[in-house]
């Protein structure tokens, strides 16, 4: 056994090695030669904004190699104040980019807290864009957001006007409150501003949401702009209001010189159901002639949905003549003819013409129509089981 002072000699050296270690991991970290707390000093007291900037961004790089620490949480609340509170715009807005960089995980409510309350209280258009831009990124500080993001749609800057509709888009329904703060850019002289409005607007749930489309579907009849024509009918869609001037503006755009907006065009109608039964003799035409065939296809099938199995059952004449190969070149369109058919099931089993044109597309010269073709004629042969009677309860 070792004697009583090496024991000691021993512990002290542990004891004194445990410290150490424990002083070494609490050591204040250094970026760029400078620690923690020169760079804080320098954020706040520094009459260079230059200086200040460089503060805040080592700030950041401290922050990202310390998160997990207590430095991490420290290091962001003074980012939070230079974000608030520092009286040069540029370190202000290099703040908020600086917060910007965090990831969702690393979010927490005091950093929400501090992007809403100076975007409420920011004065300056290009500090604002910048903590639009960090909220932006984290769809759940945008919701706590609406109502300085509403108020940010009439500021002088283009730019500013542009990333709060976006970041109101991503609220979707919660950010209804906004829809007249957004109504009046559609006119905005800046076609970045109005894209982003119509954006937001189809995806906020508007008050008054009928009105709206109208008012898109007018726009689309005289824009010559592709972007904003694409962006308008997707909006349209997302809406949802199937008035006649609505179906009317979207019969028009089916024959656009645009392929996309055509497409666009075809695949909203499509979604309307009967209510686009106005635009059934237009989606035939498309169906026939346009150049595209996936086009075709989503003519052909949102002429189905607008006419519905009723409708189209004295129609299938119409779809008959696109089965036949010489035709149709495309068998894409053909299989969504033969789909079409299937879909009206027994309903048409007396329809001999029809059946007879099926039978003829099991010799087509795609496997996949022709199987598809015997798929259908299977289903329209087959009677379908008498409906069950519910039970009755016994009293």
């Amino acid at each position: 056994m070792l004697p009583l002072t090496a024991r000691l000699v021993g512990v002290f050296t542990l004891f004194a090695l445990t410290i150490g270690l424990s002083r070494a991991q609490d050591k204040e970290p250094e970026v760029d030669g400078k620690t923690l707390s020169q760079w804080v000093g320098i954020a706040q007291n520094d009459p260079s904004a230059r200086q200040r900037v460089l503060a805040v961004d080592a700030l950041g790089k401290i922050w990202a190699m310390n998160k997990t620490t207590t430095y991490g949480k420290e290091v962001i609340k003074h980012i939070n104040r230079r974000m608030l509170n520092d009286g040069s715009a540029v370190v202000r807005a290099r703040a908020a980019t600086v917060l910007g960089k965090l990831k969702r995980d690393d979010l927490d409510k005091e950093v929400a807290d501090a992007l809403v309350e100076a975007l409420k209280t920011e004065k300056e258009s290009r500090v604002r864009k910048e903590i639009i831009a960090t909220m932006t990124k984290f769809p759940g500080v945008c919701i706590l957001g609406i109502e300085p993001l509403t108020a940010s749609l009439k500021d002088t800057d283009p730019d500013v006007k542009v990333a709060s509709a976006e970041a109101l888009a991503q609220c979707g329904a919660l950010a209804k409150s906004a829809a007249p703060g957004l109504v009046p850019l559609l006119k905005d002289k800046e076609k970045p501003v109005r894209v982003a409005a119509i954006f937001a607007l189809g995806r906020i749930a508007p008050e008054g949401a009928a009105t709206i489309a109208e008012t898109m579907a007018a726009m689309l009849g005289t824009e010559e702009d592709v972007e904003i024509k694409r962006t308008l009918i997707k909006s349209i869609g997302l809406l949802a209001e199937k008035s006649d001037p609505v179906i009317k503006a979207l019969t028009v755009a089916l024959f656009d010189a645009n392929d996309e907006v055509r497409r666009s065009a075809a695949r909203v109608l499509g979604t309307f159901g009967p209510a686009a039964s106005g635009a059934a003799d237009s989606l035939l035409k498309v169906a026939t002639t346009d150049k595209q065939k996936d086009i075709r296809v989503d003519a052909v099938r949102a002429f189905g949905s607008a006419l519905g199995p009723a409708g189209l059952k004295p129609r299938l004449a119409d779809l008959r003549v696109i089965l036949d190969p010489k035709k149709e070149l495309d068998y894409e369109v053909r299989l969504a003819v033969v789909e079409e058919i299937a879909a009206l099931g027994y309903d048409i089993h007396m329809d001999k013409e029809t059946l007879a044109a099926l039978r003829k597309s099991q010799s087509d010269p795609q496997v996949l129509v022709r199987d598809a073709a015997t798929l259908a004629i299977r289903k329209i042969e087959t009677k379908p089981p008498p409906k069950k009677e519910p039970d009755k309860e016994v009293p």
